[in-house]
């Protein structure tokens, strides 16, 4: 592969991983440090980068001081990726990617069956602290129905929640049916002296996948002349060893849109200036002095009717090249939803498979289409 095409990476560990969350070492106290996964972005990023230049043979010294370095014409700098761009990361299960469960989707069990409803924008208007709004509410009354959590939805799966409908049970794809948390005990070492420190001592919980589940992000604008196809890496905190591959990247599912009440599921963390909000939207007051919110999404006009948010995601992270900490970001995680509708007569299918918000490049704020 000699042409700046898309390509996708797929990682998959060869031990257990530990992609630290945002709280810092020092601060945890007597409580454990959870992994998250999958990783963030900049995790996977960091280890493509990192194949990038041992495939130069690249002196990383020289890199981080010379601006003019020719590598950084290829991937970019600690501050800019460059020419790349990507999408994800995301699970993989065999072959197949699967999917944040859309928060509009929502399961109970009752008498050991597994039910399924949705939310859609209710028709009565709510007062809250955004004004006069439009709230979500069940399409079923089904008793202690809410949104699924560790779990993940397959493409089919996600195909029937687009099309309005709730999928079948095996579309559900839950968290211990693709790896094992495994708790370890640490303790801070002094190289210098081979001893141990007092007062660091530490618990991690890492993550081992099921030798099925392996770790996609698609990269977008590299010359892959020269490069090797595959190879092992240190990935994530504590240099845990993974394996990675190239392979042809995978056809996002879909659905024909009809009509403009449409719903927009978040697939990756987005980062919008406004919090909650999709940058480009402002509020505006209609009949009955209901609050919605008007906006543009890559040239298609919508109203923002209602919403489904999650509880908000901290993101940092750790610069190699500088050797310090990356600003921490407060993220809206995937598998929100934003029940829209159309205004004027742009074909709102075309908004599939993009990325809206900031830091689109890092992978962030892939969008789905599909109905309410």
């Amino acid at each position: 592969m000699t042409q700046n095409h898309a390509t996708q990476w797929r990682f998959t560990a060869l031990d257990t991983l530990f992609f630290r969350e945002s709280r810092p070492m020092e601060s945890i106290g007597g409580a454990q440090l959870q992994s998250v996964f999958p990783p963030p972005s900049a995790t996977l990023i960091g280890a493509i980068r990192t194949a990038i230049g041992e495939a130069h043979q690249v002196d990383w010294k020289a890199y981080a001081h010379d601006d003019h370095h020719p590598l950084k014409a290829i991937m970019g700098s600690a501050n800019s990726l460059g020419p790349l761009s990507f999408t994800g990361p995301f699970l993989m299960q065999e072959q197949d990617r699967l999917f944040p469960v859309p928060l509009a989707l929502l399961h109970a069990k009752n008498n050991d069956v597994d039910q399924f409803t949705r939310l859609t924008p209710s028709t009565d208007i709510t007062v809250c602290d955004l004004g006069e709004v439009i709230l979500p509410k069940k399409r079923d009354p089904l008793a202690g129905a809410k949104p699924l959590e560790h779990a993940f939805i397959t493409d089919k799966g996600l195909v029937t929640v687009l099309s309005g409908d709730v999928p079948a049970e095996n579309a559900i794809v839950h968290t211990h049916d693709l790896y094992h948390s495994e708790e370890r005990l640490g303790i801070g070492r002094d190289h210098a002296k081979c001893t141990t420190i007092d007062g660091l001592l530490y618990q991690t919980n890492h993550v081992r996948p099921m030798k099925d589940v392996s770790i996609g992000i698609v990269v977008k604008g590299l010359n892959c002349a020269g490069l090797p196809q595959h190879g092992t890496c240190r990935l994530g905190a504590e240099g845990r060893m993974a394996a990675w591959q190239c392979e042809a990247v995978q056809t996002l599912p879909s659905i024909k849109i009809k009509g403009k009440n449409i719903m927009l599921v978040l697939l990756t963390p987005a980062r919008f200036n406004q919090g909650w909000l999709p940058d480009g939207f402002s509020p505006v007051t209609i009949a009955k002095q209901q609050t919605v919110w008007d906006g543009d999404i890559h040239g298609v006009k919508l109203r923002l009717i209602s919403s489904v948010i999650g509880k908000p995601m901290r993101e940092g992270g750790w610069d190699l090249v500088n050797r310090s900490p990356r600003t921490m970001n407060s993220l809206v995680p995937a598998g929100s939803c934003y029940f829209c509708e159309v205004v004027g007569g742009a074909d709102p299918s075309t908004l599939h498979g993009q990325q809206i918000g900031q830091d689109t490049e890092y992978g962030r704020g892939e969008i789905a289409v599909g109905h309410w």
